[in-house]
């Protein structure tokens, strides 16, 4: 019997800390992948063995080289191929074969290029986990280390003398991706403790990677480029491990468009999955997700130079008028308020400016009183002592001396920290090579830089993100479950629902519907409206008509039950000119509910994140709107009422303009009990669709008029 083939730990760890290391595809050639990742692996300084496969040649910068790893001193820790294609199953064999632990696939054209390249993946991965070796990438650029002082990449971003460090850990799917990102936030002054190209994850995948950096004690920030995840579970729960290590994550997901999904589809093979529902897991765990890969790394980079803020009013200080309001604009666009300075904060300003330029926000340093004590440094000293100030801006321009001008902003800076301020200080340095020697400044005294404002206000409102995504990070729903009241009914579902059926189990959860019955024929409508109130609404119940209304099939406002029988006599003769084909089961004879608001309530189930459950503005503006707020099933009703403050129709539910507030209570009730269905029924669950629900006055209740329930099977 063959014993069954199991996956070994993740051996990230190990890999970083490697006694050996084989390049298989080593070369001298520095236009091939193999040369470049050789060569800079020897430039940065590797301290164990380094053992080139290369079956040409006999030495490579002065290191033996051997035709195969079974002619190493001793197997390799770690193993790189960087080799063709349809060399790389016997490579990973033979490193299998010899005890290596872990390699990395540098090589492309595996899943990423169709069906062939990805049976041969497969294949890779079974040979590597027979022998108890683990494999990143194929298709990736592999590692950067610089806490570990190991360089196992081929880009020519780390042809630098030295590997910036921080304490930031980035997981990226794209290698060019990592690897520019690398480039661009050294040369603002930001490092890293460890990068990651997973590349299309046959292996070790992302989730591997954010267990790795939740426990590494060199890592305090966590960014991830995603394109798509495997298994949207472990995603939550490797997120949630994060979050308790105290270790913000931040994300940028691509495929936020249909044509953003298709090409990270074309680029890793790994699906992209809903945006929407990677952003709803996003919410729940914790996780900050931003629209741009260069915010999240310098908004990375704020968090490991400064203590979290504990408001999110800005002020600025700044060098010329026009670039502190066009920064003014900025935050306003991003609905980011400007502080008020405190009394005593004026107090100490008015030492350099008048009254009316001591209270202005932007602080324009051009219009202290000149000649006095040192303007910049007690400008920034003091409105980071402010207690009404969270974080300061410092969008500086062309100046006579930019050197002194940094120098300046550093002493405020330092002055504010040694009180115990540890606000952010975010400076933009807009002008070009005049401020080189500036930005040199910086760089060398430990603090970072924005080329342009925006980037500036996306780290703040990133701040912003982080507050929300912690407050939002899920709590136990578990005690708002209406769990079991279905009782058998659950088992007996199956298929498409129709409006009767999906309104009675509804109705059993404990969301308010309106009465009604089902009618085979006229007579049987009126025998039915006899035992119901005025007024009446009548539509057909069919498998083949899902939007009522658009199709001219429903009858509303009728007043008797003989205006019932004359209504579906006519919507039967309607149907049968205008569909034909639709099978119409009978008619759905129901009392007319009246509301103030119509919402719309739905659930689906995503086959990466579970069920979703989303509420917005319902009836006919549910396209034309396209106001909803989604987050993963269940929710609680504390939940709900967060989810109905973000809408755009949220004014409505407190009373606009005078109007009587809305039942918001019973809505977020009917919102966490959909959720909860949509939860319960589990796998079988395919979507639910209530619209509308119309809300009335406060403490007047709800009711679900129109559902429908879509379940596998039927």
């Amino acid at each position: 019997m063959t014993p069954p083939v199991t996956t070994p730990p993740a051996p990230i760890a190990d890999m970083l800390q490697a006694g050996s290391i084989a390049v298989i595809g080593a070369s001298d050639d520095l236009s091939k992948f193999g040369g470049r990742l050789f060569h800079l692996l020897v430039r940065h300084g590797f301290d164990g063995a380094i053992y080139p496969i290369n079956r040409k040649r006999q030495s490579l910068s002065g290191l033996p080289c051997y035709r195969q790893i079974r002619a190493t001193p001793t197997p390799p820790d770690l193993a790189v191929v960087a080799v063709p294609r349809d060399h790389v199953k016997a490579a990973v064999r033979e490193c299998a074969q010899a005890g290596t632990k872990a390699a990395i696939i540098v090589t492309a054209k595996f899943s990423d290029a169709g069906p062939e390249g990805a049976r041969l993946e497969a294949e890779i991965v079974a040979t590597a986990r027979r022998h108890g070796m683990r494999l990143l990438g194929p298709n990736c650029l592999g590692l950067i280390s610089p806490a570990n002082h190991l360089v196992l990449c081929a880009s020519p971003a780390l042809y630098v003398d030295r590997l910036p460090r921080g304490r930031i850990g980035m997981i990226s799917q794209s290698g060019a991706l990592m690897t520019t990102l690398f480039d661009r936030a050294q040369t603002r002054g930001v490092g890293f403790s460890h990068c990651f190209s997973i590349g299309n994850q046959a292996d070790l995948d992302l989730c591997d990677f954010l267990d790795f950096l939740a426990d590494d004690a060199a890592t305090e920030v966590i960014c991830a480029y995603i394109e798509g995840v495997k298994d949207g579970g472990r995603f939550v729960e490797a997120a949630r491990r994060a979050q308790a290590a105290g270790k913000p994550l931040l994300a940028v997901k691509a495929g936020r468009s249909d044509c953003g999904a298709a090409a990270a589809f074309s680029h890793t093979a790994s699906l992209a999955g809903s945006y929407a529902a990677f952003a709803a897991a996003c919410g729940d765990a914790g996780v900050v997700l931003m629209d741009h890969p260069d915010a999240m790394v310098m908004l990375a980079a704020a968090l490991t130079r400064f203590a979290p803020p504990a408001r999110i009013e800005t002020g600025m200080v700044t060098t010329s008028g026009g670039a502190g309001a066009l920064a003014a604009d900025l935050l306003a666009e991003h609905a980011l308020p400007l502080s008020r300075y405190a009394p005593q904060t004026l107090n100490r300003l008015g030492a350099h400016y008048a009254p009316e330029n001591a209270a202005a926000n932007p602080l324009d340093l051009g219009t202290s009183r000149r000649g006095e004590s040192p303007v910049v440094e007690d400008s920034i000293a003091a409105l980071l002592a402010d207690p009404e100030t969270g974080i300061l801006l410092c969008p500086l321009t062309t100046a006579p001396d930019m050197a002194a001008l940094a120098e300046s902003v550093l002493q405020g800076l330092a002055r504010a920290e040694a009180l115990g301020h540890r606000k952010p200080c975010l400076v933009v340095l807009q002008p070009g090579q005049v401020a080189d020697e500036a930005r040199k400044t910086l760089r060398e005294r430990g603090l970072f830089y924005f080329d342009e404002p925006g980037e500036a206000v996306r780290v703040i409102d990133g701040y912003r993100a982080l507050a929300e995504a912690r407050r939002r990070a899920r709590r136990d729903s578990a005690a708002n479950s209406p769990a079991g009241v279905l009782g058998e009914m659950l088992g007996g579902l199956a298929g498409a629902l129709d409006e009767a059926k999906a309104k009675e189990v509804l109705a059993r959860f404990g969301v308010p519907v309106n009465r009604g019955e089902l009618a085979k024929d006229a007579a049987a409508g009126q025998r039915a409206a006899e035992g119901m109130s005025a007024p009446f609404a009548v539509k057909p119940v069919s498998p083949d008509i899902v939007h009522k209304s658009d199709a001219g099939a429903v009858a509303l406002g009728l007043a008797t039950p003989l205006e019932v029988a004359r209504a579906i006599d006519d919507l039967r003769t309607r149907l049968s000119e205008r569909h034909p084909r639709a099978e119409i089961e009978g008619f759905l004879v129901q009392e007319m509910a009246a509301g103030q608001l119509e919402m719309f309530i739905g659930a689906r189930r995503d086959p990466l994140f579970g069920a979703l459950v989303a509420v917005g503005a319902g009836g006919a503006l549910v396209e034309l709107l396209k106001d909803t707020a989604l987050r993963r099933a269940p929710v609680s009703r504390d939940e709900a009422r967060e989810m109905l403050a973000g809408l755009r129709v949220a004014p409505l539910l407190h009373g606009f303009r005078g109007a009587a507030a809305l039942d918001l209570e019973a809505l977020a009730d009917s919102v966490s009990r959909i959720s909860w269905l949509a939860h319960e029924l589990g796998e079988r669950f395919i979507e639910l669709d209530v619209n509308p629900v119309l809300v009335r006055e406060s403490g007047r209740g709800v009711t679900a008029v129109d559902a429908r329930i879509l379940l596998k099977g039927g």
